[in-house]
């Protein structure tokens, strides 16, 4: 799965986190959390109705994302791993590469108006990219299988 934009309106923070003289990205108690995901899973076999598969980890991953409370993408890719080897045993590991999208309050101030966290902006670039493998203890070894996926190796 490549390129997959996905965006939660709320139920989502961010805080606490170390900081430094550098840090720029203030705390947020309620934010919008997106990004363009892109994800691999590697099968233990063969054997393997490819496209229900398929479309059984995608609904996996898009419904635990749209559904679980995230205190950083960090952590809502690793229950998104978590729930695919649960729901699936033919999964050995799950791997991610998600930028994140920041969408910051536009300050109306200029034009005489508040802005109570109903119109953002989202950043012309990726603030940070964020890979996660999630895989099984007793997962067979990769071997080579991930040499020829740009960006998962």
């Amino acid at each position: 799965m490549q390129d997959l934009v996905v965006l939660k309106s709320t139920g989502s923070e961010f805080k606490g986190y170390l900081k430094d003289r550098y840090t720029t990205l203030p705390e947020a108690d309620d934010r919008i959390l997106a990004t363009s995901l892109v994800a691999r899973w590697r099968y233990e076999g063969i054997d393997v109705d490819w496209n229900a598969a398929y479309a059984d980890v995608l609904g996996t991953m898009l419904d635990t994302f749209a559904t679980t409370y995230s205190r950083a993408l960090q952590e809502t890719l690793y229950l998104m791993g978590q729930r695919v080897l649960e729901s699936r045993d033919d999964v050995a590991e799950v791997r991610f590469s998600a930028p994140n999208k920041h969408h910051f309050l536009v300050d109306l101030e200029p034009f005489g108006l508040k802005n109570d966290g109903e119109v953002f902006i989202a950043a012309d670039r990726p603030y940070g990219l964020i890979e996660a493998v999630v895989a099984r203890d007793d997962a067979s070894d990769a071997g080579d299988a991930w040499l020829a996926v740009p960006g998962f190796v």
